[in-house]
């Protein structure tokens, strides 16, 4: 009778650990949160999950309203290379363009104290990338 009790124990134990195994591969939320957390971004194999993922949705295409640009855009190219800036003719119809475009200029509230942004400024330094929660 021992033998039969101990034999059920340990093979119902076997049964749980399995199955307790097979429901953890499904679910890797704790390794991906430790991942993200630690290194700032998805882990590689739900990084190919995503790109499967985006690689079989389908998109509508987003039509874009054509701009009139410069014809002669080698003149610019090369002009923008020799001089470090546009052609005067360049520069003419940019400015044309942002008088005639109606803006609505966004009025900024000026902080109570001085921003303290020397940990975002080490942080984007060491890192290269922004300070997790002032991504702006």
């Amino acid at each position: 009778m021992k033998t039969l009790v101990r034999n059920v124990l340990v093979i119902g134990a076997l049964a749980m650990s399995a199955n307790g195994l097979m429901a953890a591969q499904a679910s890797n939320s704790w390794f991906e949160q430790w991942y993200k957390a630690k290194y700032g971004r998805s882990s590689p194999t739900e990084e190919a999950r995503q790109r499967a993922e985006q690689a079989n949705t389908a998109y509508r295409e987003e039509t874009t309203p054509r701009t009139a640009t410069s014809a002669n855009t080698w003149l610019e190219n090369f002009w923008r290379a020799k001089y470090g800036r546009s052609s005067p003719t360049e520069e003419a119809r940019l400015r044309a363009e942002r008088e005639s475009t109606a803006y609505r200029e966004e009025v900024t509230p000026k902080p109570a104290m001085p921003a303290n942004t020397w940990r975002d400024d080490f942080w984007k330094a060491k890192y290269g990338r922004p300070f997790p929660g002032n991504e702006r």
